[in-house]
């Protein structure tokens, strides 16, 4: 007795990993370019990455004259530390009928989505160092706002973070009922700033007529679903932080591309299988150096 096999259901052929991929996780990494990105030297999963101790005004001497040849003499001390590269995949197995019965270009759509899915994980991976910052701003009973925002600057500020300061939240702290963009409009009814970006604001002009805020005092702001999140409480926690703060080690495929995606050919199953592959791993480099947001949402 012959299979039927319902091409209306072509669209479940991927498999539930790439479905859930296409549904959940078609969004690419915004961390790669937030972080300090050092490649893994050739014949090694691992890559070093120096850290140098800070030097303060305490190590500054003042000579007068006839004693400048009094010499202070400081050791500028690196710690290495090393990030290891660990293959983070994902691979589905895609059959002729689902690639014929579905008048889409199913085998592109399906890289594209599987390789979203291991950005994603980029981003869940380096999140993870934002929740674990000695810095803390704000708390998890108030929306996300300016003041906080720039509470958090003030801190990295403080310890002496190298700019440029990157901001990374849960969407729902951009645009939901406690999000940032709350602060038009509303005189501060639900924000700690009183509505700091109402009428007469650039950067509330900007949002109302753009839609989107990609900058706030000079720090870039990001979104990410891969910003914890504890439903039960109702809270998230983003982050504000310098490139040093969070460092990865990556496989490089070439260009800094550090995901891969490869096909072959499985003929007794009448299928094309597709892998995504990136190699990458992370360490916390200066703890100081990133300041953990505490947001309502």
């Amino acid at each position: 007795m012959a299979n039927e096999t319902d091409i209306g259901q072509a669209d479940g052929g991927l498999g539930f990993a790439v479905g859930a991929a296409i549904v959940q996780f078609n969004k690419v990494a915004v961390l790669p370019g937030l972080v300090n990105m050092v490649p893994c030297v050739k014949g090694s999963n691992k890559a070093r990455i120096p850290v140098y101790t800070k030097l303060g005004i305490g190590d500054v001497a003042t000579r007068s004259s006839g004693t400048e040849g009094q010499v202070s003499r400081k050791e500028i001390v690196t710690t290495a530390k090393d990030a290891e590269a660990l293959r983070n995949h994902i691979d589905t197995l895609i059959t002729d009928l689902a690639v014929h019965g579905n008048a889409d270009a199913l085998l592109v759509n399906a890289g594209a989505a599987i390789g979203n899915a291991v950005a994603l994980e980029f981003d869940t991976q380096a999140l993870q160092f934002v929740d674990e910052f000695g810095n803390t701003a704000g708390a998890n009973t108030t929306g996300m706002s300016m003041q906080k925002l720039f509470a958090a600057v003030a801190k990295l500020e403080e310890n002496s973070a190298p700019r440029p300061y990157a901001c990374v939240l849960h969407p729902m702290n951009m645009w939901g009922d406690f999000g940032i963009t709350n602060e038009i409009g509303s005189a501060g009814a639900v924000n700690e700033s009183n509505g700091a970006l109402n009428g007469g604001s650039v950067v509330g002009d900007t949002l109302r007529s753009s839609g989107f805020v990609a900058n706030l005092g000079g720090v870039s702001i990001h979104t990410s679903p891969a910003v914890s999140k504890d439903d039960g409480a109702g809270t998230a926690q983003g982050g504000v932080f310098a490139k040093t703060a969070i460092g990865c080690g990556y496989i490089d495929f070439g260009g800094g591309n550090f995901i891969q995606i490869e096909s072959q050919r499985n003929a007794p199953y009448a299928a094309t299988e597709l892998v995504a592959n990136g190699y990458f791993g992370f360490i916390e480099a200066v703890d100081s150096h990133g300041c953990t947001l505490l947001n309502q949402m």
